[in-house]
């Protein structure tokens, strides 16, 4: 009679189960699903995921790639890392190559390079927030570098340019903080031109005897815009080849020891900018000018151009 029991009690077990099926798992993230990018763990991982991954790559924790740079091709095109105020930091060249017209969106990433950060042989736009940290050029492009929109940038460099490159441009509402090392200006445009658009910030400070800001182009600053540069050093606040204004900009500009705020080698036009340049500004040629003001009140409305109503 017991066996019986235990017998008919063995069938209703088994009944039991196969009635509830298997046990359901736990849904979890696989971190080495490098198509969607979740929960970068390694310098593996990460190198993987430049190659061929998804758009985007979390940072489950800091990385370091050591002797390896990561390389984002041109046929990736955009890609972006969100870091959760984690860090990338590597010893190569650089620890981030971008290879010509490649895209970069870095969401609270740290960059920190034992030579140099950012770099590219050809252009590249970064976007986002965070901060670059490098021992040579923290941010480094043979052609140019872009900053989107409403990017927010700390760049520095212990001995080099915190920004090199050949031309620089900076989209609406964007900032960026450079600091120059010990033996380079903050900021070296060294090609073309500098581009401020509507309501950017670039601020450039250095310690050493160079420029803090220098550009071989011309500066230009749309309606909004910030410049603010200092050096503590001896040299100019900015040496540029030409300044360009409009509508109400920001200056701010102290020189070193033996420089002025700013130098211009050439100016056309005559322009406003509220804030301050000590010691004062120095344009070489040209018949332009820049005049600072303390308050956007204080610039005097355009002369309207003379029209075939008025000549008569």
């Amino acid at each position: 009679m017991k066996r019986l029991l235990f017998a008919l009690l063995a069938l209703l077990t088994a009944a039991f189960a196969a009635g509830c099926g298997e046990e359901t798992e736990e849904p979890h993230i696989n971190i080495g699903d490098m198509e969607s990018g979740a929960g970068i763990t390694s310098a593996a991982d990460l190198a993987a995921f430049f190659e061929s991954g998804g758009e985007r790559a979390v940072l489950a924790r800091s990385v370091d790639m050591e002797d390896a740079m990561l390389t984002l091709s041109a046929a990736r095109g955009h890609i972006t890392i969100e870091g959760r105020g984690n860090t990338i930091s590597g010893n190569a060249d650089c620890v981030i190559r971008l290879e010509d017209g490649a895209e970069l969106t870095l969401e609270e990433v740290n960059i920190t390079g034992g030579a140099a950060g950012i770099g590219g042989l050809g252009s590249g736009k970064i976007s986002g927030q965070g901060a670059i940290n490098a021992v040579a050029h923290a941010v480094d492009f043979a052609a140019g570098i872009e900053f989107g929109e409403n990017s927010r940038f700390y760049i520095k460099s212990n001995r080099g340019c915190a920004i090199r490159a050949g031309r620089l441009s900076m989209g609406m509402g964007c900032a960026v903080y450079a600091q120059g090392g010990e033996s380079a200006s903050a900021v070296n445009i060294f090609e073309e031109d500098i581009l401020l658009d509507e309501g950017a910030l670039l601020e450039a400070l250095t310690e050493a005897n160079y420029n803090a800001l220098k550009c071989t182009g011309t500066l230009v600053m749309q309606d909004g815009a910030t410049l603010k540069v200092k050096n503590n050093g001896e040299y100019h606040g900015a040496e540029l080849n030409e300044i360009e204004l409009y509508g109400v900009t920001n200056i701010e500009a102290d020189g070193g020891d033996k420089g002025v705020g700013m130098f211009a080698f050439s100016a056309d036009g005559d322009y406003y900018a509220v804030g301050h340049c000590e010691p004062e500004m120095v344009i070489e040629t040209g018949n332009g000018s820049v005049t600072f003001v303390n308050d956007a009140a204080d610039i005097p409305e355009p002369t309207p151009e003379p029209t075939l109503a008025t000549e008569e």
